[in-house]
């Protein structure tokens, strides 16, 4: 099975699971250095409005779903997008993408309807910049070996 790309590459799903699960791995591991290290104390002042954290852990499963579907999409829309221009900066546009279509509209939802904190909206926003910069460029490394692409302009 394969995954048809633009131009009529092909991505094997081997390499699309493989990616997948590499993307994945790294939102989970810096989704756990940002929001539970980093930003943790920063979770009390909303303490009252999320679950216990029995609760939490209990709910993890569906944490570790979400990161593989959204990685899936992310693997797949990078393999639709690429160019022919250096993979880094492609990596950096995608990263700020990712954070401006994901992370921008859901922290700010959540400001709208929930009580949080405007600080700790900017220090979420902040930190989520950094890490949708890791998830692109990660994605970018991870298929700047593929063939190149033919009749894709600079």
């Amino acid at each position: 099975m394969t995954l048809r790309e633009p131009e009529g590459i092909d991505m094997p799903a081997g390499k699309f699971l493989v990616r997948t699960l590499a993307v994945a791995v790294a939102m989970f591991i810096l989704g756990f250095i940002g929001h539970q290290l980093l930003l943790g104390r920063d979770y009390v002042a909303i303490e009252s409005i999320m679950r216990n954290k029995a609760d939490m852990q209990a709910h993890m499963p569906f944490a570790l779903i979400s990161s593989l579907v959204f990685s899936g999409a992310l693997v797949w829309i990078y393999s639709q997008g690429r160019s022919v221009k250096p993979w880094l900066g492609q990596g950096i546009r995608f990263g700020i993408a990712i954070w401006a279509v994901a992370s921008v509209p859901l922290y700010l939802t959540n400001y709208t309807i929930e009580p949080w904190p405007g600080i700790f909206i900017a220090k979420i926003l902040a930190w989520e910049f950094f890490a949708a910069m890791i998830v692109g460029i990660l994605t970018a490394a991870l298929a700047k070996a593929d063939p190149e692409l033919q009749g894709r302009s600079a």
